[in-house]
């Protein structure tokens, strides 16, 4: 089942990039869907370090929020049974 988010022009900008060097790793074409499941991956990997390398990829957030928002993402999934 799909979703539907929101999201600023410049987001959707960088997402596109990630997009396109996501199709030239992997020699398939991918959407944002396996563009957002591949940031999420980073993120899970609690490596700060790539949470510090998205942080002028995404206007106006800190590594704090950043982190933040994964501790949510991963008590959302726990609730779901993911």
């Amino acid at each position: 089942m799909s979703e539907t988010i929101r999201v600023s022009k410049e987001v959707k900008r960088e997402l596109i990039k990630i997009m396109g060097e996501l199709q030239i790793e992997r020699g398939e074409k991918v959407d944002f869907n396996d563009v957002i499941e591949f940031l999420l991956s980073l993120c899970r990997r609690k490596n700060p370090e790539v949470l510090r390398s998205l942080v002028g990829t995404l206007p106006n957030l800190s590594v704090e929020e950043l982190e933040e928002e994964k501790t949510k993402e991963i008590e959302h999934e726990k609730e779901d049974g993911i």
